[in-house]
């Protein structure tokens, strides 16, 4: 049968584990480096628990050996608080609290690293105390001065310690003054430390959420930074930008034609009912494109970018135009302007081989073809199928 203090050891080990993985795992995700302290810190206090054995025996029954080792893990324990502390309070602190806060964790390492020594001369752990004593020292100034500055951090990292400075202020009195060893010191100073590891890792939660906050809200201003530089602010569509990285990536993307629009007369439209009623035409006709089986793109001005994927695009370039005159003429009859706006458009068959800079060029010189011919209608810009570029200037045109 297990007795109980067997058992409660063995959540002691279980849990300072857990709270080593935890904060191990925070750091990982955050890159803050105080959640690695906190798991040093949870990971050294197990350490220290494995010296305690589950029933303190008598004092004079500890072997030197032991208490070398606990003073070792009690000097990685310092060590991490040192780390933590120092990180939290010493950018807020100044002049020699500052410095003095810093030096918690080189003392603790110190002390971790002279334990061979306490085991060869058992009755120096006087001085032990007394570094101890002043490491405790330090740690109280720099907790009030938080609290007194007001700083969150330090007022909850003060709740957390209290227990265990008040445990290791009496224990290290007693060692200082060869008063004696604390009676119950193990089993006072493992309570102290679960509490201080139950209250630091609710602190970190609240710091972990708040950073995943700042995350998220960074993330959403990238997303707001990308939209602005992707987005036409008028018509909510792709601006030229990506129009020209598309334009990049035609061999590596399934679009089967690109079709270049402009909306006919629309200087006349500006100059004859006002700059708002332009921006509604173009809106409208965003909207139109928009709903293509494709990828619509102001590109400047009244003209626009499609990049088709359907198979009959022709068919689908026709039917916009249609949609595009009567969802513009709905729109003016809303604002009692009677007028019926029309748009040009040219394509050309997105060919396997073709330059990206031709196809454009041959879009461009369809739409050229169609204004001269009269407006109000879509061309199409024939080319010779080829797997070598094709020279503009004979391509086969309709």
């Amino acid at each position: 049968m297990v007795e109980m203090s067997d058992m409660v050891a063995g959540g002691y080990y279980a849990s300072t584990a857990l709270f080593g993985l935890g904060g191990a795992g925070f750091a990982l995700a955050t890159r803050d480096r105080l959640y690695a302290y906190f798991a040093l810190h949870a990971l050294a206090v197990g350490a220290l628990a494995l010296t305690f054995p589950p029933v303190s025996p008598a004092a004079d029954a500890i072997a030197p050996w032991h208490i070398a080792c606990r003073i070792a893990a009690e000097g990685l324990v310092v060590a991490t608080i040192g780390l933590g502390l120092g990180h939290l309070l010493a950018p807020r602190l100044s002049g020699l609290l500052r410095r003095a806060i810093r030096c918690v964790f080189p003392i603790g390492l110190m002390t971790s690293a002279s334990a061979l020594w306490f085991l060869f001369n058992t009755d120096a752990t006087f001085i032990y105390g007394l570094v101890m004593l002043g490491v405790i020292v330090t740690i109280g100034i720099a907790l009030t001065v938080g609290i007194a500055r007001g700083y969150r951090e330090a007022i909850w990292s003060a709740i957390a310690l209290a227990p265990l400075l008040s445990v290791g202020a009496i224990a290290a009195l007693m060692e200082g003054f060869a008063l004696g060893s604390m009676q119950n010191y193990a089993e006072s100073i493992l309570i102290g430390f679960a509490f201080e590891l139950v209250c630091i890792s609710g602190l970190l939660a609240v710091r972990f959420r708040a950073t995943l906050r700042e995350r998220d809200a960074a993330m959403a201003e990238a997303v707001a930074a990308r939209n602005a530089s992707e987005i036409d602010a008028l018509t909510g569509i792709a601006n030229r930008r990506v129009f020209e990285d598309d334009l990049r990536k035609i061999p590596h993307q399934s679009y089967t034609a690109l079709a270049i629009v402009d909306c006919d007369h629309f200087k006349l439209i500006n100059d004859q009912f006002g700059h708002a009623t332009g921006d509604i035409v173009l809106q409208s006709i965003a909207r139109c494109l928009a709903c293509a089986p494709g990828k619509a793109m102001r590109i400047g001005g009244e003209e626009f970018a499609v990049f088709l994927t359907a198979p009959d695009w022709q068919r689908e370039l026709e039917s916009l135009r249609e949609a595009i005159a009567h969802q513009t003429r709905q729109e003016l009859a809303r604002l009692q302007i009677s007028h019926n706006v029309t748009v040009s458009i040219g394509a050309v068959e997105l060919l396997q081989g073709r330059p990206t800079e031709q196809a454009l060029m041959l879009a461009d010189k369809a739409l050229y073809r169609a204004k001269r011919l009269g407006r109000n209608r879509l061309e199409i810009q024939e080319a010779c199928r080829a797997k070598r570029p094709i020279n503009p200037e004979i391509a086969c045109a309709a």
